[in-house]
């Protein structure tokens, strides 16, 4: 396997606080497994192979203590003590972030992320540095095993193909809804400019939940740019539902064989 050098002033925030109450499991969300092995692990052993950071920061919350037993010398553990949204968790983990100029975000129920994504997207983002860059997919249609994907948020573009939002599908209009550009839930900020806007997001949305793509619209309206990262479209797969983790196991079947 090809070894890298890990990047200057770059860490990862993995995001797990999430219970997984719609999977109906009595084990936490990013520990359910997916050919035998939790979520968790998958999204580790990806980050561990893309040698980008040392161990990563992990996001938890209350009642979920396991995910820290689980994570153990290969991550940094931090308490996110209220389930307020994904902006949220981010500052939750802003002590043990502190001194990055770049930080990887990424979902810990999106755990078939590969190394080598991880690692282009943070050279992308050396390359062509902005505020923001967010990992996209992009859906032959909502059909199909790719119906999982209609609960993702979906890119908004104007009319010279820049992005300018990303709209959660809760908050979506069917036409939004139709678009098949989603948010692969995996990002690469410039930390200072993230720090400096991240405690300006408001909840005013469907949830009531401070989600971190809301800096989106702030980077924008500064006349910055946001740029974006392709991926697999399997590499976007999310699970929140046990339909979702039935995909899942299919297709790490196939996954399996090159992914990290």
């Amino acid at each position: 396997m090809e070894r890298f050098m890990a990047f200057e002033d770059t860490k990862i925030v993995i995001l797990a606080a999430g219970k997984g109450k719609r999977m109906g499991l009595e084990i936490p969300k990013v520990l359910v497994p997916i050919q035998g092995r939790p979520m968790l692990a998958w999204l580790l052993e990806a980050v561990e192979s893309a040698e980008v950071d040392g161990p990563p920061v992990v996001v938890y919350g209350p009642g979920l203590e396991e995910i820290c037993t689980f994570v153990g010398a290969r991550g940094h553990c931090t308490l996110q003590a209220k389930q307020l949204g994904t902006a949220h968790a981010v500052l939750a983990a802003k002590d043990a972030l502190a001194g990055a100029k770049r930080l990887v975000v990424m979902y810990g129920d999106v755990p078939f992320i590969s190394a080598r994504a991880i690692r282009k997207i943070v050279e992308y983002h050396i390359k062509k540095p902005c505020p923001i860059m967010a990992a996209v997919g992009v859906v032959e249609s909502y059909t199909g095993w790719q119906r999982i994907f209609q609960q993702l948020g979906r890119i908004m573009r104007d009319e010279d193909g820049l992005i300018h939002a990303i709209r959660e599908a809760k908050d979506a209009t069917e036409e939004e809804l139709r678009i098949r550009e989603i948010n692969a839930g995996f990002y690469v900020f410039d930390a200072e400019w993230l720090w400096n806007h991240i405690e300006n997001v408001q909840n005013k949305n469907a949830q009531e939940e401070y989600y971190l793509t809301d800096v989106i619209a702030m980077a924008v309206s500064e006349g910055l740019p946001v740029r974006t990262y392709q991926i697999p479209i399997e590499e976007c797969i999310g699970i929140n539902k046990l339909e979702e983790r039935d995909v899942a196991e299919v297709v790490a079947q196939q996954l399996e064989r090159r992914l990290p």
